[in-house]
């Protein structure tokens, strides 16, 4: 999980070419724009042909980038969304684009299942209560195939969320993948938790759900939208965004499992789910 304290983005012309600019930095705002300068350079050797950065030519380069945001992978991604609070160096809230509260983790495994039923004709045959029995059986099969997991199964607007505790699983892992495929996790989430290398889970609604305009992009760490997030708190009270269906195999526990409970209004029964 890469969650730079700073860093600030922009879209710039560069020898006739839109290229998109970032910098990250964990010491300060000035340091990452230092950064995002020295990336700009990179750039404007790379599309001129003066001193491309590196050995190996598009692959020096791209490895050039890389050094700048301390990434050692191509396959990561850094989460450039302001960060909310930092409840442990495995857990974070950030905003993001729509201007969501998400837990960042690596210590819960969070599973977004859209749909549990597979093909077309099978879904349309197959109530919600239906489907939500069989997810339910399918997570209680994992649960009981394993000593020490343990899991809780929540309804969302249009879905469902299924978050597990189990001492070596992590992001990345066979394992991991094992448990999307069982429980058939939504494809686009499987894809952003690869590269982000952790789990996420929106702790607050939509604010489209609400008619809000959108969040306006944040173009650094500290580009925070004060105003627009005083409407959406205001505008969203009183909602959920999802509902404790079920909990299987031990008690799960923990200050960031608490959190998202409160924060989602998920043991909360007469809140409307957005």
């Amino acid at each position: 999980m890469n969650i730079p304290s700073f860093w600030v983005r922009e879209r710039r012309e560069i020898a006739g070419r839109r290229v998109h600019l970032r910098g990250m930095s964990e010491l300060s705002l000035s340091d990452a724009q230092q950064k995002m300068e020295k990336r700009a350079r990179l750039w404007q050797n790379w599309l001129t042909g003066t001193g491309a950065p590196g050995e190996g030519g598009l692959s020096g380069f791209l490895t050039a980038l890389r050094n700048l945001d301390g990434v050692d992978s191509a396959y990561s991604a850094a989460i450039l969304e302001p960060v909310v609070e930092r409840l442990s160096a495995d857990d974070i809230v950030t905003r993001n684009r729509y201007g969501c509260l998400v837990l960042n983790t690596t210590k819960l495994c969070i599973v977004d299942v859209d749909r549990y039923c597979r093909g077309f004709l099978v879904r349309l045959f197959t109530s919600r209560a239906k489907e939500e029995k069989m997810l339910a059986s399918a997570v209680r099969h994992l649960c009981e195939g394993a000593d020490r997991m343990s899991a809780r199964l929540y309804r969302t607007a249009h879905g469902w969320r299924v978050i597990l505790q189990e001492p070596e699983l992590a992001p990345g892992s066979e394992r991991e993948m094992e448990i999307f495929a069982v429980l058939h996790a939504d494809p686009m989430y499987v894809k952003l938790c690869r590269r982000q290398a952790c789990w996420r889970a929106r702790l607050s609604p939509k604010p489209f759900h609400r008619g809000l305009r959108r969040y306006p992009r944040s173009l650094s760490s500290q580009d925070f939208a004060a105003d627009w997030v005083a409407e959406y708190e205001k505008a969203t009270a009183g909602l959920g965004v999802c509902r404790l269906v079920e909990t299987f195999g031990s008690k799960m526990s923990g200050s960031v499992l608490e959190r998202h409970d409160r924060a989602t209004g998920a043991l909360v029964a007469e809140l409307e789910l957005a």
